[in-house]
């Protein structure tokens, strides 16, 4: 059975992968990019990070979707028409987890461009009660919970180092297992972009291409 299948052999029907998401409007869209960048370079980004995000997961689940704000469906639905909306509950993130895991959907961040398929499937298909991909900030960009349990997420103190570990502690404190994946790559400042991989990220490498700056590149590894 493909990781497609067996996904929607679960719950509702629904999307099983989802990404989440917000309209990408200058001045509103990865505002820690600019500056450097411009507010609309940003925004641009913020479009070409979700098109790319949805892309891997459309390699694991056909249906995936967004998961957003209420007040962003409209933009988003002109943007990538077709695309499935799902209306997060309440505000912030707790709001967004709270009815993004609800019936074992993967949670994919829509700024990780980087990610992979191989990533988001291992999520689908890990036993444990709550996974996880760590991010290099202390936080995670992936999170697939198979016994809904949301409660845990109302103590985080999210935008802090710490919410990886707060997040784990809280999930064995609810006595759920967990399961942490490889790290991905999310893009918040202009660092993160110059260090992220973007080999399978084309939207993203197309419009640093058609921008009037330089592609960021990798640093080279330690010893080299």
């Amino acid at each position: 059975m493909s990781v497609d299948a067996a996904l929607r052999s679960e719950g509702d029907g629904g999307p099983r992968v989802l990404i989440a998401a917000k309209a990408p409007l200058p001045g509103r869209a990865k505002t820690r990019l600019s500056p450097p960048l411009s507010p609309a370079l940003a925004a641009r980004l913020a479009e070409a990070f979700l098109t790319d995000v949805l892309a891997a997961a459309r390699a694991v689940d056909a249906g995936a979707g967004f998961l957003c704000p209420a007040a962003d469906a409209a933009d988003l639905r002109v943007r990538f028409a077709g695309v499935p909306l799902v209306i997060q509950g309440g505000d912030g993130l707790t709001g967004a987890l709270a009815r993004g895991v609800r019936g074992g959907a993967v949670v994919v961040a829509g700024d990780a461009p980087g990610i992979t398929p191989e990533t988001i499937a291992a999520a689908a298909g890990a036993a444990a009660d709550v996974v996880l991909a760590p991010t290099r900030d202390g936080g995670f960009g992936l999170i697939r919970m198979r016994r809904h349990r949301p409660e845990i997420f109302a103590g985080i103190r999210w935008s802090t180092g710490s919410v990886l570990d707060q997040t784990v502690a809280a999930s064995r404190a609810a006595g759920l297992s967990v399961a942490l994946l490889d790290p991905v790559a999310d893009v918040d400042t202009v660092d993160d972009l110059a260090a992220i991989d973007l080999s399978r990220a084309c939207a993203t490498r197309a419009v640093l291409a058609g921008a009037d700056v330089v592609a960021p590149t990798r640093p080279p590894a330690a010893g080299r």
